[in-house]
């Protein structure tokens, strides 16, 4: 059994269907406000560690994409009182380590395991990332099959060097390079909010009020920024940045754009972006209306092990009826496939949960009103999205074989 925030990294989704895991999967805050999906609540975190002592491992994510941290020593120690090994995922967060503003990092407070995409924060190959372990009952070897089982025979040795090219630059200048981003950081924000138009969000406005209590920090290498005032869709602002500036904008919300410093990132850049925003501000458009994003359906029933339903033939149905209208008769079914909105990039759907009307309507209420959306997951028949559901024979089967397998619980 697995305890899982429900927005970690899709491989650690894929990891549960290939693992045949029984997943716990814990709701993350959210600040509807920004469309900006925070860190699971500490109190719902505990609430899983106590009543799922056959746990054997806990997964979350910190920092979240928008520099959102927990405070984890408490919560690591509460799962190791309860023999569950933590696995961070650090990958916003790679380069922590070598700033004392930053820390503590997660393998400072105590976590098994940590992952970081050094090619994120950090100056490693695209795709380059570190598995750290700090886990006294590690097992090398089974490890290491597992390692081999799932990469290449032939490994690109360039994005390896670069791990260690990158390390060595973090340890002998990792110091230097983040105090300059971090005052490159301070200073964009007095100029975003010097335009009048444009707004910094701080830690206080990007809490969701589930977490307000829960000692959660904020890496001020991520800026979230308020655009509800510039008179332009988000769309349109980025379509706008780039295209009249060369700007390629992280991440976005309804209403905000998240902007990412980098150790590379420059002061020239810095004053590039400024000198983008201060000229949209001047043209004065008048104030839009921005339409706010679904909220993400509560998590619903998982009927089934993730692997079971994924490897399953299924069928596709579609989400709309003859009509156009909502298919109604996908409710109660059960989804084959992790179904993920970009953004927010958290599944509404994973293999062997059961759908609701309520996803239905979310589903297609977000393919109508997003211009630009991806929805990983979802199949076209055609012109018609359709979803993978389990057969009426194969939750049959999947019932049975349910029935014959002994419990899952852990041996105290």
């Amino acid at each position: 059994t697995l305890l899982l925030d429900r927005n970690c990294h899709k491989s650690v989704h894929h990891g549960v269907v290939l693992s045949g895991a029984q997943p716990i999967y814990l709701d993350s805050s959210v600040n509807r406000k920004y469309g900006v999906f925070g860190p699971v609540p500490k109190k719902t975190i505990l609430k899983a560690i106590d009543e799922h002592p056959e746990a054997e491992l806990l997964v979350l994510t910190s920092c979240t994409y928008d520099g959102l941290r927990y405070d984890l020593r408490p919560i690591i120690d509460a799962a190791h009182a309860r023999d569950i090994k933590v696995l961070i995922d650090e990958a916003w967060f790679a380069h922590a380590r070598f700033h004392p503003a930053l820390r503590p990092t997660a393998l400072e407070c105590g976590a098994d395991y940590v992952t970081q995409s050094a090619h994120k924060t950090l100056s490693a190959l695209s795709q380059a990332a570190y598995i750290h372990v700090n886990d006294p009952t590690f097992n090398e070897h089974i490890f290491r099959e597992n390692f081999n089982m799932h990469t290449s025979t032939s490994p690109m040795y360039s994005m390896i060097a670069s791990l260690d090219v990158s390390r060595k630059q973090a340890v002998l200048e990792g110091f230097k390079l983040l105090q300059r981003t971090l005052m490159l950081a301070d200073e964009l924000r007095e100029q975003i909010n010097s335009t009048g138009v444009f707004r910094v969000l701080e830690l206080g406005d990007l809490l969701p009020d589930e977490v307000k209590h829960d000692e959660i920090r904020l890496d001020p290498t991520k800026i979230t920024v308020d655009v509800a005032s510039c008179g332009m869709t988000v769309d349109d602002l980025q379509s706008e940045l780039f295209t009249r500036f060369n700007i390629t904008v992280e991440k976005s919300t309804f209403n905000t754009l998240t902007l990412l410093l980098t150790i590379g990132t420059t002061r020239s850049k810095c004053s590039r972006l400024y000198d983008a925003l201060m000229r949209i501000s001047r043209e004065k458009r008048a104030p839009r209306r921005l339409y706010r994003t679904p909220d993400l359906p509560p998590f619903t029933e998982l009927a089934f092990l993730p692997r079971d339903a994924y490897y399953a033939t299924g069928e596709l149905v579609p989400l709309l009826d003859d009509n156009d209208q909502l298919n109604r008769d996908l409710a109660g079914r059960i989804s084959c496939d992790q179904i993920v909105p970009y953004p927010p990039g958290i599944p509404v759907l994973v293999p062997g949960q059961r759908i609701t009307d309520n996803i239905v309507e979310y589903l297609v209420r977000y393919l109508r009103v997003q211009n630009k959306v991806e929805l990983h997951g979802v199949v076209y028949q055609g012109y018609v999205p359709s979803v993978r559901v389990l057969t009426s024979d194969e939750e049959s089967h999947l019932i049975a074989l349910v029935a014959s397998r002994p419990s899952r619980r852990r041996a105290a």
